[in-house]
């Protein structure tokens, strides 16, 4: 009996994890000035497991992101991705699911072993709603220098999603 509990307990847990991830990404991406340019980035992301469908925008100067629902993608490994291709990945609109904690006055969401900081310029409108536990939400990450990209981020909340 002892055993099924534990059983229970780590699918339960397993579930959750696989619940946690990236839906969609909006990457900025500075130094793409021709077409070759954009061609030749959209080719190595769509080289990416999880993908569902990248387009990379020349006029927008961004690369378009939508990930499959079963994916183990990070911002950290995209933006690496956009760096190994020449050019620099810098601000990101971001979809995703993740896991809602609060520690203190600071609100993190985990995603994919990445910490996604709830930054003070999400409005209290938003602040006054959110709840711990699973959240699916829609935000702003704000660039991340191109040193030693890590696996922490500050993320303005824009929307709070129905999953």
């Amino acid at each position: 009996m002892k055993r099924l509990g534990i059983i229970a307990l780590l699918t339960i847990f397993s579930l959750s994890g696989a619940m946690a991830q990236l839906i969609k990404v909006d990457q900025e991406v500075f130094g793409m000035d021709c077409a070759p340019c954009a061609y030749g980035l959209e080719r190595g992301l769509k080289k990416m497991d999880g993908l569902e469908s990248v387009k990379v925008s020349l006029n927008d100067g961004k690369a378009y992101l939508k990930l499959t629902s079963d994916n183990e993608l990070t911002l950290q490994k995209i933006q690496k991705e956009v760096k190994n291709n020449g050019f620099s990945a810098r601000n990101a609109e971001v979809t995703l699911n993740g896991e809602l904690l609060k520690e203190g006055n600071e609100w993190t969401i985990k995603v994919n072993g990445e910490t996604f900081k709830v930054s003070d310029d999400t409005t209290s409108d938003i602040l006054s709603k959110l709840n711990p536990g699973n959240i699916r939400a829609r935000g702003w990450v704000k660039d991340e220098e191109d040193g030693e990209l890590s696996s922490k981020w500050a993320i303005r909340i824009m929307e709070v999603l129905k999953s």
